[in-house]
């Protein structure tokens, strides 16, 4: 017994024989390291089990054999029993079941590691499903995220891989996350802000929720009477459009990304359900996501660059999403997205893999010390979900067609009037922030550059100055002359006197003065130009 746990544990699958005939060695198979990873997280608990889940999504940081290995982990354990469910909800919700409910059926419809749901009718008649958090998981996912922190550190500060992907940081992330999931409060806020979202458009549906019976660790919600999209896959397309249906889920999947900001960012066929009309309605709503207004900005516009092969456009909003660990050579960085793209996106339709691209991409920008926030990893899982839902409904499903066809609408929300006029206002705000510092900033690179004690080794010093002072008095010059003629013109339109054919006097002096510095500035620059001219 004592060699088979060793054997096991040292990483093979069986223990070697000894004996029975066998001649030679004895033939070992070991298992690799993701296997024997995704054993000791599943042998660990719910809380790892989420972590490792956690992993699988972060194909931008651990390797492609770990991805594997951790999709395959399973949450799915035994319910708890419906006296701890009927206990759970009447000190949730304060009061004896029998006089919250009409009906509560002990059958579970579904338990994972967090929680369970039952079925049950409200007093109104309206069927609803009661999502009950399990007892003592959230104390026991706290003393496991500490236990993960305590090993993350460990491993950041020992191995020089673990410290590039931030081993801590991914815990950190991980716990913002299942204590998210843990809160049902925050789950019905979701559930709130997708019906607002979605409450004109009759090809999506979100159940409702009720608030007064939601807690911390209570959830209900709207009954949903469907089909399981997994259910619509393996069926023979005699009771569904499957067309249709996809569509529909494409268009619910990418307007939550691209148009709305907030999205489901666990979209398995698990999670979806078809009503009739071929509606498509999501049914959990524990992993769900906000992306901030630049991020979506420029998340927006990678997808447009990425839909119209410009590497450019792709290049610089990725580099405005993320955040850099040092200077990125943006020359270098927007060639090898151009080489990416290229590469990955350059070809038929039918030989490119969208989410694969997408995580490929990810990689490469983390190689360049470029880090984007958490939220956008999930965005390619997201897409690899529809990706997957999408082939199981049609297998001639081309995800780009319809990242393509949806870039249209991207484009005309970012034109959009209130939108388009808000980023003019920012951008003009900024341009007048940086035309009234640069005189500051440009007298304080001049005493940089005389400074007596600071040496640059270059020949181009002095070039450096003289530019310097030229630039300064050049930015000065050209605000003067602004600030007189927006005075001049302030002053013609007042009621001031002099005045010679009603028009002010001291407003003609000004335009006229500030005629004869434009012109003067104007000859200045076209001798620069041919001085320079002649220098070449």
């Amino acid at each position: 017994a004592m060699f088979h746990g060793c054997a096991v544990g040292a990483g093979f699958k069986t223990p070697p024989t000894l004996g029975g005939g066998r001649l030679g060695p004895p033939r070992l198979v070991r298992e690799s390291f993701g296997e024997r990873l995704r054993r000791a997280l599943e042998e660990l608990g719910p809380a790892f089990i989420k972590f490792g889940q956690i992993l699988s999504d972060r194909g931008d940081l651990v390797p492609e054999s770990i991805v594997i290995e951790m999709k395959k982990l399973q949450d799915a354990v035994a319910p708890f029993s419906a006296a701890e469910a009927r206990a759970r909800v009447e000190q949730s919700l304060g009061a004896p079941i029998d006089r919250l409910f009409l009906s509560f059926y002990d059958e579970v419809e579904g338990a994972a590691s967090l929680a369970q749901v039952h079925r049950a009718i409200l007093p109104t008649g309206q069927p609803v499903a009661v999502k009950i958090k399990r007892p003592g998981i959230e104390q026991r996912i706290q003393a496991d995220i500490e236990i993960l922190k305590q090993l993350a550190g460990f491993l950041d500060h020992r191995t020089h891989y673990f410290k590039v992907i931030k081993a801590r940081e991914i815990v950190e992330e991980f716990e913002t996350q299942i204590l998210r999931e843990l809160d049902f409060q925050e789950e019905c806020l979701s559930v709130k802000k997708f019906i607002d979202e979605y409450r004109d458009d009759n090809t999506v549906a979100v159940p409702q929720v009720f608030e007064q019976y939601t807690t911390r660790d209570i959830l209900v919600q709207e009954f949903i009477h469907g089909t399981k999209i997994s259910d619509v896959i393996t069926d023979g397309g005699q009771k569904f459009n499957k067309t249709l249906i996809n569509e529909r889920t494409a268009d619910f999947i990418l307007s939550q990304l691209f148009v709305h900001g907030h999205f489901h960012a666990d979209p398995h066929p698990g999670n979806f359900m078809v009503l009739p009309g071929n509606v498509v309605c999501f049914i959990d709503f524990g992993m769900v996501y906000s992306l901030r207004p630049h991020e979506q900005e420029h998340l927006n516009l990678m997808m447009i660059g990425l839909s119209r092969l410009d590497s450019v456009l792709v290049a610089r909003s990725l580099l405005r999403m993320g955040h850099a660990e040092g200077t990125v050579d943006q020359i270098a960085f927007e060639s090898a997205v151009h080489d990416y793209v290229e590469a990955h996106l350059d070809r038929p339709l039918e030989n490119i893999d969208v989410p694969q691209a997408f995580m490929q991409l990810l990689r490469m920008v983390i190689g360049f010390g470029v880090r984007l926030p958490p939220r956008l990893i999930y965005v390619a899982k997201v897409i690899g979900g529809l990706q997957t839902i999408g082939v199981g409904l049609d297998p001639r499903f081309q995800m780009l067609t319809h990242l393509r066809s949806f870039s249209a609408r991207i484009w005309a929300s970012q034109l959009g009037s209130r939108r388009a006029g808000n980023r003019l206002l920012d951008s003009a705000l900024n341009w007048s922030d940086a035309l009234l510092d640069a005189p500051a900033f440009l007298q304080d690179a001049r005493r940089l550059v005389r400074n007596p004690h600071m040496r640059i080794h270059s020949p181009q010093a002095e070039m450096i100055s003289e530019t310097v002072d030229r630039v300064g008095f050049r930015t000065t010059f050209a605000l003067v002359l602004s600030a007189l003629l927006v005075s001049s013109a302030l002053v013609v339109h007042a009621d001031i006197q002099p005045q010679v054919n009603g028009i002010p006097v001291f407003g003609i002096i000004g335009f006229a003065i500030g005629t004869v510095m434009g012109i003067g500035f104007l000859f200045a620059g076209v001798a620069r130009f041919f001085r320079w001219h002649r220098t070449r």
